[in-house]
């Protein structure tokens, strides 16, 4: 299994990262993730500039309900 530094949950558009800290993600960002291609090197790129996690952090997308 894969060691994750933060959930992305798509229906919230927010980051959760290992403090249980959560972040809003801009809408644009928040758009590149998609069910069917949850690719999310946006969404990490976006939390690496702003110092949420590592840049070898990995984020995760939280299954839909």
């Amino acid at each position: 299994m894969t060691a994750a530094n933060a959930l992305f949950c798509q229906e919230l558009k927010e980051l959760m990262v290992e403090s249980g800290r959560v972040f809003k993600v801009p809408d644009q960002i928040a758009r590149t993730v998609s069910s069917s291609d949850p690719d999310t090197r946006f969404v990490k790129s976006w939390a690496v500039i702003h110092r949420l996690i590592p840049s070898d952090g990995q984020v995760l997308v939280v299954p839909e309900a």
